[in-house]
């Protein structure tokens, strides 16, 4: 082969190997995987006395949304001394939980919220503390 053929075959292969850098994959939480996240609001670490409990999710967040829109919601219901709800349907990544409604032992409204970030395709069992509103 002639040195210009070698060349005009080199020149592109180093280009192709060594000028185009991506961007490191970075999940984007959200729905359409086949994760669970099952959520079980606690106020000082137990749920009897806990009611009218509601939990709101943002897709994609590790923080509460500045303008108070989450993505979704879901109505917690008790079995026994337990309340709890679910978001299925999640891909890997960031999601913010926050959860709020009414403790009858404390007489108050509560709230809390956490950030959590999804990285298998599992059911996943997710305790999120909440507190008296100030």
């Amino acid at each position: 082969m002639k040195p210009r053929h070698l060349l005009s075959i080199a020149i592109p292969v180093l280009l192709a190997a060594t000028g185009c850098q991506h961007e490191p994959f970075r999940p984007i939480g959200g729905k359409g995987g086949n994760a669970t996240l099952m959520i079980y609001p606690q106020h000082h670490g137990n749920a009897v006395n806990l009611d009218s409990m509601m939990v709101f999710i943002k897709y994609d967040a590790l923080d509460a949304p500045a303008n108070g829109r989450y993505d979704d919601s879901a109505t917690c219901t008790r079995t026994g001394s337990i309340v709890s709800c679910s978001f299925s349907g999640l891909w890997n990544g960031n999601y913010y939980l926050y959860a709020r409604g009414y403790d009858h032992n404390v007489s108050q409204a509560v709230q809390g919220g956490i950030k959590y970030t999804v990285v298998v395709q599992q059911t996943i069992n997710l305790m999120l503390p909440v507190s008296e509103r100030h």
